[in-house]
């Protein structure tokens, strides 16, 4: 340990250490922001919030970041934000869950396991899980193979189409509709509501925008979901809202609006990033078109193709945090308060980590220890779930679509002005059925 640093034997076995003394030290508030750093030609100073859409391919900013500005300062009306880009870091940070608290806000705005820290989160991570048991996603299996079966037969007999309204969201909704307890036959209406309920969670709890009116629209979701609790408590349902309904009126650690809003979470997380994830998987295939044929011939293959795509483009790219404590980053200390964001997606591909390849698609590659469904106690319980999705989905794409194309330049549109999640927004496909 270096003279002017103590941790306690917990903190230091972390690589964590809070500072007594600062004197050899930069520390964060010495740094230059983003906007007076001098970037690469065709590299627009990092943001908070991607406005402008010239964050919605990061990958060079990282890559940028990693080399130059580990840490990297970066304004915000409401407060500085501190971006962390390498994997070692990163790792450091979502292991220590006591120093980096997922309680950003002074006071929590939802009902939401990614909101909370300690016993709060453990909470509502224990009612979830009682619905995202192996047993619950082997009742589902047949669910989404038929789905998913019956969208990518008439996807091929057409040619292709836009791959996320014809494919990624439809099996989502309905995957995550069957989990939870929703008659699909709402899932229309309830897209609409769940995008204002997500512009309203990221304008309270992650510096965003939002959307005119998110606030309002989002007390009409909440009505309809009191309803579907009270029914499916009713019917003793085992679907996850049966268990948080139980939670709420049973067992009581729950109120009538942490129950709904729990719902909520796990809708949105339940399609959202799977949607995305899914979707940028075309953008693999585009850059290396022999892999459906590797995965016609060796369907079992599509283990590793949807982990090397977890790895490679998953779409949660930042996790927020705030430091409970003055700590040691990359050589520069940042102050207790101050708001960081891992930035997951970065540290999937440091070369530190994954060799001098990390910014390709490597589908043999050994990618234990990606981050792409978060790390520690606040790994995504809905993983297996999201797997199982995607692995159908390609699987049955490779099976019966032997091309896939598109030009970049007029059928692709990726996701801007996200502060969490990044990937595919709209993508048009031509394909070729086998």
């Amino acid at each position: 340990m270096k003279p002017g640093r103590e941790g306690t034997g917990a903190d230091a076995e972390r690589g964590i250490m809070t500072i007594t003394s600062t004197n050899a030290l930069t520390t964060g508030q010495q740094l230059p922001y983003s906007h007076e750093l001098e970037w690469p030609e065709g590299l627009a100073p990092w943001t908070v919030i991607d406005e402008t859409g010239t964050q919605a391919e990061p990958y060079e900013h990282f890559a940028w970041m990693r080399q130059n500005h580990p840490v990297l300062r970066v304004a915000h009306p409401q407060e500085d934000v501190y971006f962390v880009s390498r994997y070692a870091d990163v790792r450091k940070g979502m292991r220590a869950a006591k120093i980096y608290r997922n309680q950003v806000n002074d006071e929590v705005p939802f009902a939401f396991p990614t909101l909370m820290d300690g016993s709060a989160h453990m909470k509502l991570r224990k009612v979830v899980a009682a619905g995202f048991t192996p047993k619950a996603i082997g009742l589902v299996a047949d669910r989404v193979r038929d789905v998913a079966s019956g969208l990518v037969d008439d996807f091929a007999a057409r040619g292709g189409g836009e791959v996320t309204e014809a494919l990624n969201r439809p099996l989502t909704m309905a995957t995550i509709s069957g989990i939870l307890g929703i008659p699909y036959r709402d899932v229309a209406q309830f897209d609409i509501w769940t995008e204002s309920m997500w512009a309203w969670f990221a304008r309270v709890s992650r510096m965003a925008p939002g959307l005119p009116g998110d606030e309002e629209v989002s007390q009409d979701l909440f009505d309809y979901l009191g309803e579907i609790l009270e029914r499916l408590y009713g019917q003793h349902s085992e679907a996850v809202a049966g268990h948080i309904a139980r939670a709420w009126k049973d067992d009581e650690v729950l109120t009538r609006q942490q129950a709904i809003e729990l719902c909520v979470f796990v809708f949105i997380a339940g399609f959202d990033t799977t949607t995305r994830l899914m979707g940028n998987g075309y953008l693999v295939f585009e850059d290396q078109p022999q892999l459906l044929d590797r995965l016609n011939r060796h369907p079992e293959d599509v283990d590793k193709f949807v982990e090397e795509l977890i790895r490679f483009r998953g779409p949660v790219h930042k996790a927020p945090r705030r430091l409970d404590r003055e700590v040691e980053v990359a050589g520069l200390v940042l102050p207790a308060g101050a708001v960081v964001r891992l930035l997951l997606a970065s540290a999937n591909r440091d070369e530190q980590q994954w060799g001098p390849d990390a910014g390709s698609f490597d589908i043999d590659r050994d990618n234990e220890g990606h981050f792409g469904f978060g790390h520690g106690v606040h790994q995504c319980l809905g993983s297996p779930l999201a797997r199982l999705e995607a692995r159908t989905m390609f699987q049955l794409i490779a099976a019966r679509i032997d091309s896939v194309d598109f030009d970049p330049a007029q059928d692709l549109a990726l996701l801007k002005g996200n502060s969490l999640t990044s990937g595919v927004e709209r993508l048009r496909v031509t394909v070729r059925a086998r």
